[in-house]
């Protein structure tokens, strides 16, 4: 028979642990978890006696791991999402907060006014947003509600259709009204190297498209580029009328209206992948069914 009680040490002392690795500082760790920092040396040592060997060099109020803190941190970072997941996928607290998840764009020009709608009515519940490009952290279960981009195959999620996976470039109105653009015209290549360079973002997953893998690069092959870190900040850049950037016209269609943005052509739509609301194929709980029924997404 297993006895876990006797084979590990306090489980929370692997917690300050952790906190304490990440940080390379018993004090920062002790910040972050709310503690003393004299209540992290205590279990940290409790964690070395239970062990028998020391975790960290301490020199003066400097600290550095061992080599068995390395092995132990690389381990034990790992073990903790694990319990976190564990037990998130079973949590069934009436108070949890609706966690909907999102790429950076996304979050910020389409969700986030939903969600300020959402909030304000009567259907309202507390929410966590994730606003992320990285696709592990988009598909992780804990997640109630994802949106997420590809063909709308996910293991274990309904898939329902949102918006046709469909870029165009936009420009801020100043740029386009010194060059006569006019919003729907063509992309002239002489105008728009003498305009605005390109505004380009990193492809997190070989399905998403920046302009190196465009429909139209022949019209843009030469461009002067600047590389933003992400799309929602290409977006931003091309709001503040630095250059010109690649852009799905459903998600910034408020954006595109109001005329803080310019749409020229062409433009370039995936018949392979678009972008679709996803949520858990389980029973759901009350706050993501109102969020559903609000988006009008689940079916009759």
């Amino acid at each position: 028979m297993k006895s876990y009680r006797h084979s590990l040490p306090p489980l929370d002392s692997l917690i300050f642990f952790e906190a304490s690795a990440r940080h390379l500082s018993f004090s920062d760790a002790a910040q972050e978890l709310l503690v003393t920092q004299t209540a992290v040396s205590k279990r940290i040592r409790q964690l070395e006696e239970h062990l028998g060997v020391a975790l960290f060099v301490r020199t003066g109020r400097v600290i550095d791991l061992t080599d068995e803190g390395r092995k132990l941190a690389d381990q034990s970072a790992i073990l903790l999402d694990f319990a976190q997941r564990a037990l998130a996928s079973i949590a069934t607290r009436p108070d949890a907060p609706l966690r909907i998840a999102a790429n950076s764009a996304v979050s910020l020009f389409w969700l986030g006014p939903r969600l300020k709608d959402f909030g304000l009515s009567e259907h309202a519940c507390p929410v966590e947003l994730v606003s992320t490009d990285q696709p592990g952290t988009l598909q992780d279960g804990s997640n109630d509600i994802a949106i997420l981009h590809g063909t709308g195959e996910w293991p274990g999620r309904v898939a329902s259709p949102l918006v046709p996976d469909l870029l165009v470039p936009v420009i801020a109105p100043s740029l386009a009204d010194k060059a006569s653009i006019m919003s729907g015209q063509s992309l002239s290549l002489i105008e728009a190297k003498e305009l605005a360079p390109l505004l380009n973002f990193p492809r997190v997953t070989p399905d998403w498209t920046n302009w190196d893998n465009w429909e139209n690069t022949g019209l843009v092959s030469g461009w002067p580029r600047i590389e933003c870190g992400t799309y929602a900040r290409s977006i931003g850049a091309s709001l503040q009328g630095t250059g010109i950037a690649l852009a799905n016209p459903h998600f910034l269609s408020a954006e595109l209206n109001e005329g803080s943005l310019v749409q020229l052509g062409p433009s370039a739509q995936s018949t392979r992948c678009a972008y679709f609301l996803t949520y858990a194929d389980t029973p759901l709980r009350p706050g993501v069914e109102r969020f559903l029924d609000y988006l009008a997404i689940l079916p009759d």
